[in-house]
């Protein structure tokens, strides 16, 4: 039985650009460095839920607004990476290094701009957003959220970095800079949540510093120490109009993609912050769970990426097709599994959070209606885009999340979390709806030949 299994996969996954072993190696490699990551979000969460509730949920209405900004230099970032991915499968060297400097150039240089701007008007933003809550609740997010805008342009430098890494199929130098940030980043959130009892003020502490880590390790393993592809420090800043205009054609419609899904997000959590507080710490620990939960499919659409991206790059689209649908099918079974082991270990999620009794049922519900989703029909959702943009094809796979996003959380959800009542599990019915649409959506783009046409006739 194993022998036919194995038969099978190495006549699915094998090719001329990858074997079945070397995807397998990417892809165990991915689950490990996405888990690692996700695991120690949850651990780090868990220290500010001992803090208290509002403590929670300050950092849980923060996070919204520095996921937005955060994913301003992160799209510019995917954009740079498309172009590497593309370089290694044509073997164009002086391409790469050039889109592996760019990318960290501009990521830094719009991150610095980006934090200024928010950290100067951070209180009143807050106040705007949610001007309902508590005082305290108030006091805690503009504190956390000025210490967030100092931890953006070491992140920037360092995702940049890493992405260049997943690109190219370097995914065992991905996991070591994942473990040096977010382990640095667990043992900083003990000492200053825990150890110094800095409450909000030590979590914001905690990613100034592992971000700062993470960034002079991720320059000293690129430049010097795992440099193969022999980039150089001193082409850092060296603009080259081309490339500056590439990156910012594929990462512009991307980081609208991303302003306008969080900006989505904020106003999710306008009409969440009409819930009680108790309510809202609940929501804070199903998102920071389900972070978890994501954590195998983010590892198939990083792989997905790497991929497609290196197929596009060697003209070889039906191939690139051919391994989206691929790695979807792989990804239904393995998200499967690693849901339903999350959710049976519900009890020490519980234990880790310690929330009160009240909010356990809510977070049960909602961590069953999103898992079950992500299971179904989240590999289709999630891993499509990341084919049809290796090929260029952004903006189609941007409009259909920002629509799927104002149907589903912002209108169906506002309607059944606030108008019929149904409260948190309400928004993780209304994802589930958003999740569906888009898969359905994007499963038609992806079978049929639109979606590589642009990049096949600039190829040629």
């Amino acid at each position: 039985m194993f022998q036919k299994l194995n038969r099978w996969l190495e006549a699915s996954f094998t090719s001329e650009h990858f074997t079945f072993r070397q995807l397998a190696g990417m892809l165990v490699t991915l689950i490990m460095d996405s888990f690692s990551i996700m695991i120690i979000g949850v651990l780090s969460s868990s220290m500010v839920s001992s803090v208290g509730e509002a403590a929670m949920a300050a950092v849980n209405m923060v996070g919204t607004i520095n996921v937005l900004v955060s994913l301003t230099f992160i799209a510019l970032g995917t954009g740079g990476s498309i172009v590497v991915a593309r370089a290694k499968g044509s073997h164009n060297m002086d391409t790469l290094r050039s889109a592996i400097c760019h990318t960290v150039s501009i990521s830094a240089l719009v991150s610095l701009a980006v934090s200024a701007l928010l950290f100067m008007v951070g209180e009143p933003l807050v106040r705007v957003l949610y001007p309902s809550v508590e005082p305290l609740l108030t006091e805690y997010s503009v504190r956390y959220l000025r210490l967030v805008c100092l931890s953006l342009p070491p992140y920037a430098v360092f995702n940049a970095i890493f992405a260049a890494f997943r690109s190219v199929g370097d995914t065992k130098s991905s996991l070591f800079l994942t473990i040096i940030i977010n382990g640095a980043h667990l043992i900083f959130s003990f000492v200053f949540i825990n150890g110094m009892q800095l409450g909000v003020d030590g979590a914001g502490w905690s990613l100034i510093v592992a971000r700062l880590l993470g960034m002079v390790v991720a320059l000293v393993w690129m430049f010097w120490i795992h440099n193969e592809f022999h980039v150089q420090l001193r082409k850092l800043f060296a603009f080259s109009k081309a490339m500056v205009s590439e990156i910012i054609h594929l990462g512009v419609p991307i980081a609208y993609e991303s302003l306008l899904l969080q900006g989505g997000m904020l106003l999710v959590q306008v009409y969440l912050a009409r819930l009680t507080t108790m309510e809202m710490a609940a929501q804070g620990v199903v998102a920071a769970i389900f972070n978890l939960f994501c954590s195998t499919s983010n590892a198939m659409i990083s792989l997905a990426a790497t991929v497609c991206g290196q197929c596009v790059g060697a003209r070889q689209y039906q191939l690139a097709r051919k391994y989206c649908l691929k790695i979807i099918q792989a990804g239904r079974f393995v998200v499967t599994g690693t849901t339903l082991l999350y959710l049976a270990l519900m009890p020490l999620w519980f234990l880790l959070y310690a929330p009160s009794e009240a909010a356990k049922p809510i977070i049960l519900t909602s961590l069953i209606i999103g898992g079950v989703s992500l299971a179904i029909f989240g590999c289709d959702s999630n891993i499509i885009p990341s084919a049809l943009r290796s090929a260029g094809d952004v903006v189609y796979p941007s409009i259909v999340s920002v629509s799927t996003l104002f149907i589903g959380r912002i209108a169906v959800g506002y309607t059944l979390t606030i108008v019929l009542g149904i409260g948190v599990p309400g928004i993780w019915l209304a994802m589930s709806l958003e999740m569906l649409l888009r898969a359905i959506v994007l499963r038609r783009r992806v079978r049929g030949d639109k979606w590589f046409e642009k990049h096949q006739m600039k190829a040629a």
